[in-house]
């Protein structure tokens, strides 16, 4: 087959989803994207489908369902931002050109607001991660796997992609990073912390913060959510998805978001393992001086926990969505282990108090309770 179908409106319109949804006025958009998913299915796939569900959304305003025929099972989305799609589906072309495994998009609706892509199952690193039958041999083959793969995303990967499809940023620079900080404060520190807050001295240290993590250098891909709900497994086998908020960047940020994925409670010990594997990988493909790389590596892991925070500040207290709120205290005990084990906050003397404060606080560690 090839590489994905774009499908007409007239194509797929007179589709209808096999799975009723009760034709209720606040349903009514949900019956029509199901009916042109469905039709995208029939067109391309050459079968009607028979079953459908809706999946469990994330924090974007995409919406997924699975779509099952007689002998097929795709994933159909809909996605409000075509920009955000076009972003997901031309980097899929180009890290499957490339070897690495993404889902193939296999359909895409005429005006580009729905699509269908393989169905990857339903297990993730994390469910891998909260099983009590996973060892810990398991899990770090695992991790070790994915930070593999990680090193070709971000260099094979990066010398192809198409940075013209960035929807929300071409390149994680000054502005971008400016956008994270303000977005901590905002959604974080001042929306939830109740402590005392030194705003001149704040901002003196994320100038300074600003001027390590744009000392770095910035021509790789730059995933953006690299980290254990993103990457699907299937056997021994791993695929990834959701890197459509990639954008040029520098190494360290996507290796934070995954050691330092708050919910994943990684020992530090198992991080210095996946580290060392990482860096292994990346020798193979340009020359790295390990204690230069590991001084460079601590701001990232900074401003990936402020931006991680900055979401679930938004998410799980403003926009009320579940399971946003209980990831702040692991994400606390990963900033305290931070100040206490790594020279992170060097330089940045207010920043360390702060956060040794919100380490300590005991309403941010019962956030999830109160609300």
């Amino acid at each position: 087959m090839e590489r994905f179908r774009r499908i007409t409106s007239q194509q797929s319109s007179s589709f209808r989803p096999a799975t009723a949804i009760p034709n209720r006025p606040q349903h009514r958009w949900r019956v029509n994207d199901l009916s042109i998913l469905a039709g995208l299915h029939r067109a391309y796939f050459g079968e009607e489908v028979e079953h459908t569900a809706q999946l469990k959304g994330d924090g974007s305003a995409r919406t997924l369902w699975r779509l099952q025929s007689r002998s097929v099972s795709a994933i159909g989305v809909h996605g409000p931002d075509r920009a955000e799609n076009r972003a997901f589906i031309g980097f899929s072309r180009t890290f499957l050109d490339c070897g690495l495994p993404v889902p193939e998009i296999y359909a895409v609706s005429e005006d580009e607001s729905h699509y269908l892509e393989e169905d990857l199952g339903d297990m993730t690193l994390y469910d891998v991660i909260r099983s009590d039958h996973t060892s810990t041999d398991d899990l770090l083959a695992y991790y070790r796997d994915a930070v593999r793969w990680l090193v070709r995303f971000q260099t094979e990967g990066g010398r192809e992609i198409d940075y013209s499809l960035c929807y929300q940023t071409r390149e994680f620079g000054e502005e971008a990073v400016r956008k994270d900080i303000a977005y901590f404060r905002t959604m974080f520190i001042e929306q939830l912390w109740q402590g005392p807050f030194d705003s001149r001295s704040f901002e003196r240290d994320m100038e300074t913060l600003l001027e390590r993590l744009l000392a770095a250098n910035r021509e790789y891909f730059l995933y953006r959510d690299f980290q254990s709900r993103n990457i699907m497994v299937q056997g021994s086998r791993l695929r990834f998805i959701d890197y459509q908020s990639g954008r040029k960047g520098a190494l360290y940020y996507d290796l934070a978001s995954l050691l330092y994925d708050a919910k994943a409670r990684l020992t530090p010990t198992f991080r210095e393992d996946i580290i060392a594997a990482y860096l292994t990988e990346l020798e193979r493909y340009l020359p790295v001086e390990r204690a230069w790389f590991m001084n460079e590596f601590y701001p990232y892991v900074l401003i990936r926990i402020m931006q991680a925070l900055g979401a679930y500040g938004n998410l799980g207290y403003r926009q009320r969505k579940p399971g946003f709120l209980s990831s702040i205290p692991p994400a606390m005990e990963n900033l305290a282990h931070l100040a206490q084990s790594t020279d992170a906050f060097d330089g940045l003397p207010y920043f360390l108090e702060l956060c040794t404060l919100l380490s300590q606080s005991q309403r941010l560690r019962t956030l999830d309770e109160l609300s």
